[in-house]
């Protein structure tokens, strides 16, 4: 029983969704201060693994685990944190290891 629930952990954690998003940025007047604000106000916020801004496309590209967090809540915590209008851009893409490729291939439904 043990081993089934280990497998079941381990299958869980690789089947993890880590997703990227782009979400636009209006309002931002500076390069490295509206920057840092963007990147603070996501700092130590569960499931973002990556933030990195755009100031010429007044765009920030989110990496994320959406089994912690949702884009509508990256969004709404930009907004209250910041003085920005955020804007998803695109529909999260979603990012595979080698590996996850690997084991989908036997765990497809």
């Amino acid at each position: 029983m043990k081993k089934y629930i280990l497998l079941l952990f381990f299958t869980a954690f690789v089947f993890a969704g880590e997703k990227t998003a782009n979400f636009k940025v209006k309002g931002m007047s500076c390069k490295f201060g509206c920057s840092a604000k963007i990147k603070t106000a996501l700092e130590g916020v569960d499931g973002v693994k990556l933030c990195d801004v755009n100031f010429e496309t007044s765009t920030t590209t989110v990496t994320y685990n959406d089994e912690e967090i949702l884009d509508k809540d990256i969004i709404k915590i930009l907004s209250e944190k910041t003085d920005f209008e955020i804007l998803i851009e695109n529909k999260p893409k979603e990012e595979t290891s080698p590996f996850k490729r690997f084991l989908s291939k036997f765990f497809r439904s």
